[in-house]
């Protein structure tokens, strides 16, 4: 997919070298640079690395149903959420333990010691607090955790704006609308989220009988995030299209401050010398379809001709 790569290429070689919250450092534009691509061009799933569309489709499922507990991702084996949690509801637990571990000891902890000791109450913390998805259905509302184990279709905590039903909404009756605007950016909620919004908004615009998305990104890893907004946004391109009866347009990616972590400089030269294949196909079936707010991505959509090289991993930041 050359617009990505194009992207990730400029990065690598007129990039700064920056540092940042995480203590590695990045190779950073932080002006940002912009992603598009059409959907008639095929799926935009990375060939130039193996990339998992059931990971991507089921944590957008998550955030289409609001949830906000990790432990519904892990029972579907997708561990993208594994190393956050709300810090309102871990660091009281660490603070606890860091005092206890200080006064058995008599010992001020290393760096090294308190972060994993701050790792191991996120990492064992289910709550995510009010991140992507409790935005998109309950943006304005009061934070309550529900713990979702298995799948509900019910939504039993109908307080504040459902924003993803209003855009639905509206579109049918006024498809030329220009404030067909999902926003994940809540200043108020910040504190209590695993990892505020990265991705921070997106529209959808209808023309000429297509549906275009464009998001926003605030925050840019282009080897491991980018690749999976990018699938991730494409997959509810094609689910708004299919709600509304539409054919997919144009995917529009504003990416700010677009970087590449030190220690993935290895993996993106790598993955920049591989010939890349042509893109996958996605479609969403009729069977079962009951409609994008009860979209489930279990035998949700179906990937076809995907031909990728082999996989590249890398250690995420936090």
């Amino acid at each position: 997919m050359k617009a990505y790569l194009d992207i990730l290429k400029n990065c690598l070689e007129n990039g700064t070298l920056s540092d940042n919250r995480t203590g590695i450092k990045t190779v950073r534009i932080p002006w940002g640079a912009t992603f598009e691509h059409n959907m008639d061009m095929g799926f935009p799933l990375l060939t130039t690395k193996k990339m998992g569309l059931k990971n991507i489709a089921t944590e957008l499922e998550f955030f289409i149903k609001g949830y906000t507990d990790k432990k519904w991702l892990q029972d579907r084996n997708c561990h993208i959420w594994d190393e956050w949690g709300n810090p309102e509801s871990w660091r009281p637990k660490f603070e606890q333990a860091l005092l206890q571990k200080q006064s058995e000891s008599k010992k001020i902890l290393t760096t090294e010691q308190l972060t994993d000791l701050c790792n191991k109450f996120m990492n064992e913390e289910r709550d995510l607090g009010p991140i992507y998805g409790w935005q998109w259905r309950h943006f304005g509302s009061k934070y309550k955790f529900l713990k979702r184990t298995t799948p509900k279709d019910d939504f039993d905590y109908k307080h504040g704006i459902d924003q993803l039903a209003s855009v639905i909404e509206t579109a049918k009756y006024d498809p030329n609308n220009r404030r067909l605007i999902v926003n994940a950016w809540n200043p108020v909620d910040q504190p209590k989220m695993a990892l505020p919004p990265c991705h921070i908004m997106h529209q959808i615009l209808i023309h000429n009988g297509k549906l275009n998305l464009i998001w926003t990104q605030r925050s840019c890893d282009m080897f491991l995030g980018i690749p999976y907004n990018i699938a991730s946004y494409a997959l509810l391109l094609l689910l708004y299209a299919k709600e509304l009866g539409y054919k997919p347009g144009v995917l529009r990616g504003e990416l700010h401050d677009v970087h590449i972590y030190e220690n993935h400089i290895d993996q993106v030269k790598e993955q920049l010398s591989r010939k890349p294949y042509d893109l996958p196909k996605v479609e969403i079936p009729d069977e079962n379809w009951q409609g994008m707010l009860k979209w489930q991505s279990q035998n949700g959509f179906k990937l076809q001709d995907y031909i990728c090289h082999e996989k590249l991993s890398g250690k995420v930041a936090r």
